[in-house]
């Protein structure tokens, strides 16, 4: 989840450090009012939306990389090309989205979370989840028009 909010290997690494800290020395708050996943999710997310803005107020310009997709040994050159310059599409896109509406997406969609869970790590309801998947998607799809053929 955290690549996937970052889409920086390196920045990633540090933040799962960073958020196994934070969880680690808060350990004794918890208090067992939601599940230990959620409040580890929303650690997590604070931690990242925390590095998210500190990125944006001083911006690098990194490459955006997603996990590498499974490719079969019968995958032609020109397939691998074309996979790789989609998957460059698709983490630019990703980079390009709010980070709550990438949360969003991220935590449903990727992480395979309940809305109902994603609403309570995000501290909103579920019908703002809901509207931030449909405007993530919206915006997605508006992004990657030219590189999906209907």
């Amino acid at each position: 989840m955290v690549h996937s909010m970052t889409l920086d290997d390196g920045l990633a690494d540090d933040l799962a450090q960073e958020v196994l800290l934070r969880a680690f020395r808060s350990l004794g708050s918890f208090e067992g009012r939601s599940r230990f996943t959620t409040w580890l999710y929303r650690i997590a997310m604070n931690t990242v939306n925390r590095a998210l803005e500190r990125q944006r107020r001083s911006p690098i310009d990194g490459g955006v990389t997603l996990p590498d997709r499974a490719t079969s040994r019968a995958d032609s050159p020109e397939a691998r090309a074309r996979g790789t310059e989609f998957d460059g599409a698709v983490g630019r896109a990703l980079a390009a989205l709010p980070p709550k509406l990438r949360a969003a997406i991220v935590l449903v969609s990727m992480e395979e979370l309940d809305p109902a869970e994603a609403a309570r790590i995000e501290g909103c309801t579920r019908a703002t989840i809901y509207w931030r998947i449909h405007e993530a998607r919206k915006r997605l799809a508006e992004t990657l028009r030219e590189h999906v053929t209907p």
